[in-house]
């Protein structure tokens, strides 16, 4: 039986989410203030810069775009991959009315969803009893991870849209031990995972179907997703309809103009083949090589990672941290506790990897990585949950990860500070913000 220890038993009319400890959900919030002191820190200098002036200086990043959104007066509301961006709009007015300039204001709100995240990724790890000393080092780990950093600094789409990917694994433990929690709280991250990103409506459908599935059989799973799809369709729908209602009377008076328009927005260049994606959307999400340049046409030498190049310390980080997920990812499938959670995830991963084996941008893969990062951390993290506390095997574990956090930290660091001075001065022959 998939139980969640620390949480407290559900009685008959069980309320909607599992009760957690105190000294948790403290916790959560001191490592997430914690981390959210590293991003803000790294966002406001990357904000003193010109990154945020132009489109493409990293990772085909458009991160004027999202300046724009949350803290100018002139902005647009997304597009049909990121339809519900909008309604972020709120969170950078208590930062603007406090003074600052918009790009960092823009900037804490993605340091600010960065650190939720942390928060989440420590309570995933505690739903899964995994020790306290333990899941905080881990939570640590993740928070010094390079995807991580550089999606809490950058005004883009990702940093909200790992947050709500996380959000959903943690909903999904929960489920998977009573059906009675978050029986609301399912339709607010759907819609939530559709509105940042499109495709990612799979990941709440998949954890979904996984807890109805271990619950009710495969049978008796299908009914119920039948209803739940029909909600979050009709929750999209309403959504969607409110934000793009201008669109949608044009969509209804030519939808063939609408259909044509929506048709181009499809990613366009060179494609990277499955060694490629593997390494873009797996293998640098913890550990960043070395920053390549690539040059557009219009004169900018993007950064961009692409080529598996490590010095020495990052070679090591970037070993230590594959032998250790692989052998997490393993255990997590041999545990019967959560070889429900681990098929999901590598499900969820294995989709991701295959869906962008198509869906491409010139090959900048790494802009996607945000939405594989949690799954493969998660995947990496799964001896951690059978480790039996205060056991040698789980002081080896701890001191292994701790090695892994001044790894991966070192690294991460480097590459955080040369990111966020490399922008001081940019030097291109077209007028900010250039072209897509």
């Amino acid at each position: 039986m998939f139980a969640v220890p620390r949480l407290a038993a559900a009685p008959p009319q069980a309320a909607a989410l599992p009760a957690l400890a105190g000294s948790d959900l403290v916790t959560a919030a001191v490592l997430a203030l914690a981390a959210l002191a590293i991003y803000a820190t790294a966002a406001l200098r990357l904000a003193e810069g010109q990154y945020a002036d132009f489109y493409n200086l990293a990772f085909d990043f458009d991160p004027p775009r999202y300046v724009a959104l949350l803290a100018l007066d002139e902005y647009e509301r997304g597009n049909v991959k990121h339809p519900l961006t909008w309604l972020l709009r709120p969170l950078a007015w208590p930062l603007l009315a406090a003074g600052l300039a918009p790009k960092a204001a823009a900037g804490l709100v993605m340091a600010g969803f960065g650190a939720a995240t942390v928060a989440v990724v420590f309570l995933y790890l505690r739903s899964l009893a995994v020790a306290a000393g333990i899941a905080v080092a881990l939570a640590v780990l993740f928070a010094v991870s390079g995807n991580q950093v550089f999606t809490a600094m950058i005004p883009e789409a990702y940093g909200p849209a790992a947050f709500g990917i996380a959000c959903v694994w943690l909903l999904a433990v929960w489920r998977l031990a009573d059906l009675r929690h978050g029986r609301r709280l399912r339709f607010a991250l759907a819609a939530l995972s559709y509105g940042i990103t499109t495709t990612n409506i799979l990941q709440p459908m998949v954890a979904e179907a996984l807890a109805w599935w271990r619950h009710r059989g495969l049978r008796g799973a299908v009914a119920p997703m039948i209803r739940f799809g029909l909600g979050v369709a009709v929750l999209c729908a309403v959504l969607t309809a409110i934000v793009w209602f201008d669109v949608l009377r044009q969509f209804l008076a030519d939808p063939v103009a609408v259909a044509k328009e929506i048709y181009w927005q499809r990613t366009k260049g060179d494609r990277a083949g499955l060694v490629d994606v593997l390494w873009r959307l797996v293998g640098y999400t913890m550990v960043s090589p070395d920053f390549a340049v690539v040059w557009l046409p219009e004169g900018i030498g993007m950064w961009v990672f692409r080529r598996p190049s490590f010095g020495p310390i990052a070679a090591i980080a970037s070993v230590a941290w594959h032998l250790f997920w692989l052998a997490g990812a393993i255990a997590a499938f041999r545990h019967c506790a959560t070889r429900w959670l681990a098929c999901g995830l590598a499900i969820t991963l294995v989709l991701n990897i295959v869906f962008h084996l198509d869906f491409q941008f010139r090959g900048s893969l790494y802009l996607y990585a945000a939405h594989t990062h949690f799954l493969v951390f998660a995947l990496g993290a799964g001896l951690a949950p059978a480790l039996a506390p205060s056991s040698l095997a789980a002081r080896a574990y701890l001191a292994s990860v701790v090695v892994l956090i001044l790894l991966v930290g070192s690294v991460t660091l480097e590459r955080t500070r040369v990111f966020v001075t490399g922008f001081d001065a940019v030097r291109v022959d077209c007028r900010a913000p250039c072209t897509e």
